[in-house]
């Protein structure tokens, strides 16, 4: 799926057809240098905050229709966080890893030097999640895995300030709402001898996820 959504995105913006007499810059490259975000739910012992800095957090192609109008393809560097400790009387390890990947349509109000747009994103997200937690001296164990895909929109408001000719540094804010699948397996067991009983699940809810700040360099060509 994810291979599919990049290959059909540079497709996309690739067939807008290119102008050689245009009077404007018609792509651009922006940097996510400061990235603070939303703390994925359920996730506590990982992210002990709500939010959270994630340096370097994405980057951004966009294809200008005319000056006002733009096609733009975001690709979010990818979530690792885990926090497994060493062996002891009693385990509790985590792991979590998420992918991000947006493609969708901006609108800037002027072309001056300080710059309001708005842009609209299709948004997909795909993570996996584990927790292992038990020991004690009757040798008990708890786990969980969730596996989730999730689709929806990325609604954003953003501000340029043109820094030097083709250089720009920037600001956006932006939420995401997002239909999630969610196939979830637990496990237990009570004592070190019972064999382990596991339980498949699968769900289908809403999430958002909120961006208030995200402070980006922008080089246009």
């Amino acid at each position: 799926m994810q291979k599919s959504l990049i290959t059909f995105s540079f497709f996309f913006i690739l067939t807008l057809g290119y102008s050689q007499n245009s009077d404007y810059n018609k792509n651009e490259i922006s940097l996510g240098l400061i990235n603070v975000s939303e703390a994925p739910k359920n996730q506590e012992i990982l992210f002990k905050n709500s939010y959270y800095f994630v340096p370097f957090s994405n980057l951004t192609y966009k294809r200008f229709i005319n000056k006002r109008n733009a096609i733009r393809l975001t690709y979010y560097r990818p979530i690792n966080k885990s926090n497994e400790k060493p062996p002891s009387n009693w385990n509790d390890n985590s792991n979590y890893k998420e992918q991000v990947l947006k493609i969708g349509y901006e609108y800037i109000f002027k072309q001056k030097i300080i710059t309001p747009y708005i842009a609209i994103d299709i948004t997909y997200l795909s993570s996996k999640s584990s927790r292992e937690s038990g020991g004690g001296f009757a040798g008990s164990y708890n786990g969980i895995e969730k596996d989730i895909q999730g689709f929806g929109i990325s609604p954003t408001i953003g501000i340029n300030y043109n820094l030097f000719k083709n250089i720009y540094i920037g600001l956006e804010s932006n939420l995401s709402v997002l239909k999630y699948t969610e196939e979830k397996t637990t496990s237990s067991k009570i004592l070190h001898s019972d064999p382990i009983a596991r339980l498949n699940e699968t769900d289908d809810y809403f999430e958002y996820i909120f961006n208030p700040i995200v402070f980006l360099v922008k080089f246009r060509f």
